[in-house]
């Protein structure tokens, strides 16, 4: 039936349902009447809306054995039955629940519709914090996660969402995964994101994969399936208390770099790629001539992965390599205006 290849059925099907009884019903009385009663089809459908309704009007004209018998029959066929699908749509328009079907249906439309955006796989503690800072510099973010509680804060924060499995492929597609820029997975188990990991891989060779590892063996095969980045909370978390007792105040200075002070100083990273080309394979003064910025250059990663800190203005910037620049948010956007993106 056709019907059922609608795009939206998943998301109005009692409302599909409910129409197809009321217009079956309505389709078998109005042929009914015209073929044993001889009716035209405004008197067909007339008969038809008067019976099924049960309001008991006049007869359009008076019936044969046959119309009769056929009346009977097409009251038994729609008692209950025409009054459920009244009832069904009634309350489906009512109780707020084609609202929500609705905006299901919208954010999957604009779901399909991203490019470049990034998809988190589990919305806990570590998933909830990457949530709130990508959110933050205003990043287009899809969350993966089964938890009803979690799917409606996500609702009710209007964050884009697929309900589902983040193991299962066809949930990782819903999401947009070949279309997007990066991954983030922070499952509770690693055997989940070992999957998630390999998944995305296969889906997006391109993208950058940062997965969540409970136990440091694991950290090997996440490696192995394709993750760029690798987090272990313990061993960083641990690392971070060792250094407020050593680095008391670097320690402070980086939390204020964070990302989520937003409105403080923080670092930003500039693909020498982005740069126009007469600016490629140029150097750190015409880089910066170019930005027009007050930001400090910190430091550079080459396309081996080597760093340089504190680089000076002759240093050579290869069309391969990463600039990281630490500057307040308006000379931030200043970078990105020149830039004409985000970064």
């Amino acid at each position: 039936m056709q019907l059922f290849r609608f795009p939206t059925f998943k998301y109005f099907k009692e409302l599909y349902l409910a129409l197809l009884i009321i217009v079956v019903i309505a389709v078998v009385g109005i042929i009914g009447y015209m073929a044993i009663e001889d009716f035209e089809f405004s008197e067909a459908l007339y008969m038809t809306i008067i019976t099924v309704s049960t309001v008991g009007f006049n007869e359009v004209h008076p019936l044969s054995p046959e119309g009769r018998h056929f009346t009977i029959f097409l009251i038994v066929i729609s008692f209950g039955t025409f009054a459920y699908a009244l009832t069904s749509l009634t309350k489906y328009i009512m109780t707020g629940t084609y609202a929500q079907y609705y905006k299901k249906y919208k954010m999957d439309k604009n779901i399909e519709g991203l490019k470049d955006h990034i998809v988190i796989c589990g919305a806990g503690s570590n998933g909830a914090e990457a949530i709130r800072n990508l959110l933050t510099h205003e990043k287009e973010i899809v969350v993966v996660d089964t938890n009803p509680d979690i799917i409606e804060e996500l609702r009710s924060k209007h964050i884009m969402y697929v309900q589902g499995d983040a193991t299962d492929e066809e949930t990782l597609l819903r999401t947009g995964i070949k279309r997007a820029s990066a991954l983030i997975s922070t499952l509770p188990k690693d055997t989940d994101n070992v999957f998630v990991v390999l998944t995305a891989r296969e889906f997006n060779p391109h993208m950058r994969i940062v997965s969540r590892c409970a136990v440091e063996s694991t950290e090997s095969k996440l490696r192995n399936a394709g993750a760029n980045y690798i987090i272990l909370p313990d061993k960083v978390g641990g690392a971070r208390m060792a250094g407020y007792v050593v680095n008391q105040n670097i320690n402070r200075f980086l939390d204020k770099i964070a990302l989520t002070e937003r409105d403080e100083a923080h670092l930003v990273e500039v693909h020498a790629s982005s740069l126009p080309v007469e600016i490629q394979n140029s150097s750190v003064a015409d880089v910066n001539r170019f930005l027009d910025t007050n930001c400090k250059l910190i430091g550079i990663r080459t396309a081996g992965g080597e760093y340089m800190v504190n680089p000076s203005e002759d240093t050579p910037v290869p069309h391969a390599c990463e600039l990281f620049y630490i500057g307040n948010t308006i000379e931030i956007r200043g970078i990105q205006k020149h830039l004409n993106h985000e970064i």
